[in-house]
């Protein structure tokens, strides 16, 4: 094959406008005249070598680059797909006991994470289609973006249905195994268990060495305040879940689960104990200083019901959070 001849064109290539004529011209020849604007040089320069053969960029080489491009699309599309009929077999699952905020909040929540995967996948061919519009004379730096975005974006809507897909395999498992929700169960009841512990070992070595609401201290206590206000709403939600449980169990004919209220009781009991400790350990300037805060965030929290949706009362819970300054 014969080669091509050396590259030895100036690098103000021809324009028209603003947009320069890189057919031709070498990859870092072309990265020098964009990086004139750009920051990055070696994000250009792999831009850039989208569109190139053997180092020089070449407007033939746009088909080949949207070629591959459409296949990551297609491949992202298709596990999109095999995302919602996954969802709508264990919807059909579901069925029996779609009446339990337990399940039905759950399969909410698929469902509105779904359209989300499923709008963004929407707009990958839109960006395909406007690609090929420009292949003929469109500029190659726009193309070579274009063709890396939405080569990225598929990508990561690719892993957002995997992910997906393999949260939903595991919600069917629980749906279909009693065994399974009771050990799902058990977990969030050991770690509730550790989150009050943690508030009792502060709530045990809080010493006070300084008034002032400002201090280190003062914040030590109100982040744990918070936290046992977050607390109380985890309690309220495991059972809530193990009272779900006790109907499924009926409806099925098994047996409910016995072992977790006694812990659960005794849990909470632990958990008033620390919030007494913690009130009395304020001092009145702490009081005065964060109980405006505080009481939003009660009531705040208070309008949340179970099943709780922890992204929300995480952000509900960094909203109200009093700033130490």
């Amino acid at each position: 094959m014969r080669k091509e001849p050396a590259d030895d064109r100036p690098i103000e290539p021809k324009s028209d406008g603003d947009s320069p004529d890189f057919d031709g011209l070498s990859v870092e020849k072309a990265a020098d005249i964009v990086v004139n604007t750009e920051r990055e040089s070696d994000e250009v320069r792999e831009t850039l070598a989208i569109v190139a053969q053997d180092g020089t960029i070449r407007r033939a080489a746009v088909d080949d680059a949207v070629a591959n491009a459409s296949m990551v699309v297609t491949t992202a599309e298709t596990r999109v797909e095999l995302a919602a009929k996954k969802l709508d077999n264990v919807r059909e699952t579901a069925t029996p006991v779609s009446d339990l905020d337990l399940v039905s909040a759950r399969i909410d929540n698929f469902d509105a994470r779904l359209t989300t995967i499923e709008d963004r996948a929407d707009d990958l061919g839109d960006v395909i289609q406007e690609v090929l519009g420009m292949k003929e004379d469109g500029d190659l730096y726009e193309i070579a973006r274009r063709i890396r975005r939405v080569t990225s974006a598929a990508t990561e809507i690719q892993r957002a249905a995997d992910d997906f897909q393999f949260e939903i395999d595991s919600f069917e498992e629980w749906l279909t195994d009693a065994d399974r929700r009771v050990e799902e169960l058990t977990a969030d009841l050991d770690a509730l268990a550790e989150s009050v512990d943690e508030l009792d070992d502060i709530a045990g070595t809080l010493v006070v060495d300084d008034s002032d609401p400002e201090s280190e201290t003062a914040q030590t206590w109100v982040a744990a305040m918070v936290r046992h206000r977050v607390v109380s709403l985890m309690i309220a939600d495991l059972r809530a879940e193990l009272a779900a449980l006790r109907t499924w169990a009926e409806r099925e004919g098994g047996t409910p689960p016995s072992e977790i209220e006694p812990r659960l009781d005794e849990i909470q009991t632990s958990h008033e104990i620390v919030g007494e400790q913690l009130t009395a350990g304020a001092e009145p300037e702490w009081v005065e200083r964060f109980d405006d805060q505080l009481t939003a965030l009660d009531e705040a929290l208070e309008a949340m019901e179970p099943p709780i949706a922890w992204a929300e009362v995480e952000a509900v819970a960094e909203e109200h959070r009093p700033a130490i300054e």
